[in-house]
């Protein structure tokens, strides 16, 4: 991504060797922005500046390698702004698209809980083993209104694997469509960690439709540290909650008793918990493989075709048929 083409995010997205995954722009690339050049300015000037100064030349070698990495690492961080901008968009256009029969899930597993005591010794404090926990949150819209409601599956023997997501998948959907029959469309966001951003998963969402009766439209996978907001924000609520009730004297040592924390004094507003065993109803996942699947994050399923996407909306999209998932 040079200087004169990081306004143009379809340009700056295409791949550079899958003509479904580029797009060809009708405008000309050549305009240089002066408020995007001037960072690059200074950093030339700033090489420029090492390059003629009299140090020592062990100095000299350090600052040089210094100047190179901060580069390296400002336009990383502008790539990065750029992609997850581009992927926000996607989560845009699920929102636009909510109405009653249609669900955004926002996933994230969380930062694994530390057993908590009321009173606790330094020895304690120690080699202690998280719990793990897993966020689903869910929106659609009724009546002109946005309606959020929570999962938080807390998962016991767990390696937080691509399996454990399938099944937290299944229930969550299985237990809207209980609750709200009229629900036939989902839309899955979720980051771009290995147990999401797998082929085995791509290819279970497919089947959706026949194992909880609500079809899997989109999944979107949004940049790391980017677009799971949703779930960090509830996250924050529960972890207070809980500290409330540690405060108050009790424990929470083990998932059981995390789960009471969540659920005392009346929960925490649309949140719904769940314990679950991982070792219990285990199953291994179909070896599937999707080519490239690491470098697609956007993916659209039909009735007989995935297609996908590297960037949000960017080329007409590389198809994958059904059958061979």
């Amino acid at each position: 991504m040079n200087g004169y083409t990081r306004h143009c995010f379809r340009y700056a997205l295409s791949a550079s060797k899958i003509s479904e995954l580029r797009t060809h722009c009708s405008h000309d690339h050549s305009v240089r922005c002066s408020k995007c050049e001037s960072i690059s300015d200074v950093l030339c000037c700033i090489e420029q500046y090492l390059a003629k100064s009299t140090l020592a030349p062990e100095e000299q070698e350090d600052f040089s390698y210094i100047h190179s990495q901060a580069v390296q690492a400002i336009l990383s961080w502008k790539a990065h702004q750029l992609r997850s901008v581009r992927q926000d968009a996607a989560r845009t256009v699920c929102l636009s698209a909510l109405n009653e029969s249609t669900v955004l899930i926002t996933q994230d597993w969380a930062m694994k809980f530390l057993p908590m005591k009321y009173r606790e010794t330094q020895s304690n404090w120690y080699a202690k083993r998280g719990i793990s926990w897993h966020l689903s949150v869910t929106a659609r819209k009724r009546n002109g209104m946005f309606e959020s409601q929570t999962f938080v599956h807390i998962i016991e023997n767990a390696s937080q694997d691509s399996s454990e997501v399938v099944r937290i998948i299944e229930h969550t959907l299985s237990s809207l469509k209980k609750e709200y029959p009229n629900i036939t469309t989902a839309f899955l966001r979720q980051d771009n960690a290995g147990c999401y951003h797998s082929s085995a998963l791509i290819a279970f969402c497919t089947l959706m439709k026949t194992n909880t009766g609500i079809e899997v439209a989109r999944v979107d996978f949004s940049d790391p540290q980017g677009g799971k907001g949703a779930c960090d924000r509830k996250a924050a609520t529960i972890k207070a909650h809980v500290r409330r009730y540690v405060n108050e004297g009790n424990d929470v040592q083990c998932a059981k008793d995390l789960e009471t924390a969540i659920l005392s004094h009346g929960g925490v507003t649309g949140v719904r918990v769940a314990v679950v065993d991982a070792a219990v109803g285990a199953r291994d996942l179909p070896q599937v493989k999707i080519d490239n699947i690491s470098t697609l994050n956007n993916f659209e399923f039909s009735r007989d075709k995935v297609t996908a996407w590297k960037a949000f909306d960017v080329g007409k999209g590389q198809e994958i048929c059904k059958s061979k998932l």
